[in-house]
């Protein structure tokens, strides 16, 4: 598993950034965690994943998967309440959106 680059929580991160997606690179680093200021953290498109599995590996399937639905301020106290915009979704669109622009990029490789 890799962070999406073409997720639900990237574009999240540049509506906070006032859309500088110049800078994506730093702004998903300091967004992809519940606390800010995460180090390194790099994102990968289903299509850049190959180049990181590198020629000894086939990627045999790439999904995308999780879209973290919590208030951050409260879910980091132990408390789980959804986002406004996800509580009254239904659990059936929310997984389609889920596998479109989820937050976790799955990949299944095989050695050559």
């Amino acid at each position: 598993m890799v962070y999406y680059r073409y997720s639900w929580k990237v574009l999240w991160m540049l509506l906070q950034e006032k859309g500088r997606f110049w800078k994506l690179d730093e702004i998903i680093a300091k967004h992809s965690e519940a606390q800010t200021g995460c180090p390194i953290t790099y994102s990968y498109t289903k299509k850049s994943s190959e180049k990181l599995m590198g020629a000894g590996f086939k990627i045999e399937n790439a999904f995308v998967e999780h879209i973290f639905p919590y208030q951050i301020p409260k879910y980091v106290k132990y408390e789980y309440e959804f986002e406004w915009y996800f509580r009254y979704l239904p659990k059936s669109v929310f997984r389609i959106l889920e596998k479109k622009l989820g937050w976790h990029l799955c990949i299944e490789a095989a050695v050559r």
